[in-house]
């Protein structure tokens, strides 16, 4: 039985199986915390809180960590099912948030999908205020003969690697553009984590440009991650073919974007066969508003 005031600690190596435990069947596909939990424990600038009942078992998780000088990333907000609606998701959530502003953190921010109505409700009962729609997609690189997209057609433009010189234009480029009005000044550090962009962020990255616009990459495990896009309306429908083509050139299996939800970008990527894409909230909190 969990006490009545929940007991919060970090989270040790010994606690990962009672945590995978009660995480391994969250989803319809599972879960991912089981496995990466003891790599989150070695992460600089992050920290992994538990909630423990009376014989110090984990009942609770989540997870903190600093991907700004001063802005907060919480995720991996579980709680055994055995255990909820006893207020432990929202005690977790408190003390995370004065582990951002005992760093210096000024804000907070979380991600939701759209069809998590629960979460999303009680993140705002703790103050939290919705700021940006995204969305998350997915596809393997090749598709298969019958499907839309490329290699069926020739591409008409190619990315290239991007003079360090030219990120400032880039930048100032998307600072005054509707998608950069849209992005309210955020950008993926990775497919489930925004924070604001800097001008350094597209001069120290995997920065790629053709005729159309810019992207922002990482690479990873035969997956090629978009982060960060730049173009007009009237371009994407060329830029997004390069961004496939130049996954099929660098031999990655697979490709994600994370961007701002637009119609004009999303119509796009589902022309181009991303047919697994998550519609999600970021939602954040000012530290100190409890």
């Amino acid at each position: 039985m969990t006490r009545a005031t929940p007991i919060i600690r970090p989270a040790r190596l010994a606690d990962a199986s009672a945590i995978a435990g009660f995480t391994t069947n969250t989803f319809a596909w599972g879960d991912y915390v089981g496995e990466e939990f003891p790599q989150w424990l070695q992460e600089p600038g992050t920290k992994v809180a538990v909630v423990v009942d009376d014989d110090d078992i984990p009942v609770a998780v989540a997870k903190v960590r600093m991907i700004g000088s001063r802005e907060g990333w919480l995720s991996a907000a579980r709680v055994h099912p055995d255990h909820r609606r006893r207020g432990l998701g929202s005690a977790l959530n408190d003390w995370c948030v004065e582990w951002v502003a005992s760093r210096g953190g000024v804000v907070c921010r979380l991600q939701i999908e759209d069809d998590n109505e629960p979460a999303s409700q009680q993140v705002m009962q703790l103050g939290y205020r919705p700021v940006l729609e995204v969305v998350n997609g997915e596809r393997p690189t090749r598709l298969p003969p019958d499907a839309n997209g490329f290699p069926h057609t020739a591409v008409p433009e190619r990315l290239q690697k991007s003079p360090r010189a030219e990120a400032d234009l880039a930048y100032i480029a998307w600072s005054t553009s509707d998608l950069g009005r849209a992005s309210r000044g955020m950008f993926a550090t990775e497919p489930w984590a925004w924070r604001r962009l800097e001008e350094d962020d597209l001069r120290t990255g995997i920065l790629w440009a053709c005729p159309s616009g810019w992207v922002l990459t990482d690479s990873d495990e035969g997956h090629l991650d978009v982060r960060w896009l730049m173009c007009a309306p009237e371009d994407v429908d060329r830029l997004m073919p390069a961004v496939v083509e130049l996954a099929d050139r660098t031999g990655q299996s697979h490709i994600s974007v994370a961007v701002v939800r637009v119609g004009w970008v999303t119509d796009s990527l589902s022309r181009l066969g991303f047919t697994t894409l998550h519609d999600s909230s970021l939602y954040e909190k000012a530290v100190g508003l409890t």
